[in-house]
């Protein structure tokens, strides 16, 4: 019987003031990733150190540069590295860790991205977000001709194929619905989990 293979997968966090969360994520994804790589995206508390002192590769950007800027950075060391698998997580602990061996599975199973939906708990999520959230996934859905629930949620995995090919230019929240249309223009299959 054959092995059961091992993909190899880089977890990449966009991080601005995080130090409250970011030693606990770290911790916590690297039990599911071969490499974390923090892009600390000018923060003026210990976001940086804290990863540092993690084991972590960080990234720094000298001045805050938006989301998007550091979505873009992650996916630049992505390339460098070439993963089977880069999953996307936010630094604010918005996203359970524990959730990464679905995305990766997604992949494996011949996803080239794969969106995480909040969908499931949004008691937690604040009334002004989740209208945001309605306008922003409806709007993607008009550009890329699908439905998803939740266009713009962060925790996303990418196939090698994937980040190969996207990328996006914009510098800040727009690059998840981007990122998206971006995909669905190059034939890339999207899977919402």
């Amino acid at each position: 019987m054959s092995q059961p293979t091992v993909l190899r997968t880089i977890v990449g966090m966009p991080a601005y003031n995080e130090s409250k969360y970011i030693g606990s994520l770290i911790l916590q994804a690297r039990q599911y990733a071969d490499e974390v790589i923090v892009v600390d995206d000018g923060s003026s508390d210990r976001t940086a150190t804290i990863a540092e002192l993690a084991g972590v590769t960080v990234v720094r950007h000298g001045e805050n540069r938006g989301y998007g800027a550091a979505i873009q950075s992650i996916l630049s060391e992505a390339r460098k590295r070439q993963p089977d698998v880069l999953v996307i997580m936010d630094a604010d602990a918005q996203h359970d860790p524990g959730e990464i061996p679905s995305l990766v599975r997604a992949v494996k199973e011949g996803s080239d991205l794969v969106v995480g939906s909040r969908q499931i708990g949004r008691e937690n999520i604040p009334a002004y977000r989740k209208i945001g959230q309605k306008v922003l996934t409806g709007l993607t859905g008009v550009l890329s001709k699908e439905k998803l629930s939740d266009t713009e949620c962060g925790f996303r995995a990418y196939s090698r194929k994937a980040i190969a090919i996207l990328n996006p230019k914009e510098k800040g929240m727009a690059i998840s619905a981007e990122i998206i249309s971006e995909a669905f223009a190059h034939g890339l299959k999207v899977t919402e989990i």
